[in-house]
């Protein structure tokens, strides 16, 4: 319902799409005329205010302008598959959870943090603690999100530079389940590319039998052309 509040104006009820979208600027008023996946799907557009540097001196959250990078990665790679959106100061609502949360096919809780290069001196080290991974793994949980980690940057320059800079933390489970899934779906692909690689050949060996059997037909005819032209029974 939050979600209709923000970005779907004069909608009450929000009825769940068949196909899976949740972002769709047409649910509700298309739906009926649908008869295909993603026939009718339009991505509501929404509005990303930058962050200035006034804003981002006063705010005094840790890694602001880190998180509005992140979350322009996040929709730059995921495009209209799901979802990613920056949640509000955090502190500043119990409404929302984490920095930023990915909804969709997938659902993601995010948390970010890095040092401020005028409050940390070194780029080396960082200190991770085990309170921020026990609240996220907490929120994660509270907001129905399948997977959690959490981001940090040694530095906040470094961060902004370039996304190599960037690591995650999260727990043993999450990280396996990932592996695993990622397995299932390499199968999943290897197979779809077995089946179309098969079903290729099978053209191939259609298209050839058809070009066969015109020729041995145009032999045929011209036989038959031979032996009127020249008499013979």
């Amino acid at each position: 319902m939050l979600y209709c509040l923000l970005f779907i104006k004069g909608c009450d009820i929000i009825n769940e799409c068949e196909y899976g979208y949740i972002d769709c600027a047409n649910q509700n008023i298309k739906c009926s005329t649908c008869f295909v996946n993603g026939q009718n799907y339009k991505a509501i557009k929404v509005k990303v205010y930058k962050l200035n540097k006034k804003r981002s001196k006063q705010d005094k959250r840790m890694g602001s302008e880190f998180e509005y990078k992140n979350h322009k990665n996040n929709v730059n790679i995921l495009k209209n598959d799901i979802v990613s959106s920056m949640t509000l100061n955090s502190g500043a609502t119990v409404l929302e959870k984490g920095d930023e949360q990915i909804s969709g096919i997938i659902n993601v809780m995010e948390e970010l943090k890095t040092q401020m290069p005028d409050r940390a001196k070194g780029t080396k080290t960082f200190t991770i603690k085990r309170q921020w991974l026990d609240k996220l793994n907490k929120e994660a949980k509270m907001e129905n999100k399948e997977f959690w980690y959490l981001k940090f940057s040694f530095n906040e320059d470094e961060a902004n530079h370039s996304s190599s800079n960037i690591f995650v933390i999260t727990e043993q489970d999450i990280i396996m389940s990932m592996i695993k899934t990622m397995v299932e779906d390499r199968k999943v692909a290897k197979n779809a590319n077995a089946k179309i690689e098969l079903a290729n050949k099978r053209a191939a060996f259609i298209e050839a039998e058809n070009i066969k059997l015109k020729a041995e037909i145009n032999l045929l005819k011209a036989q038959i052309k031979y032996n009127k032209e020249n008499n013979f029974v």
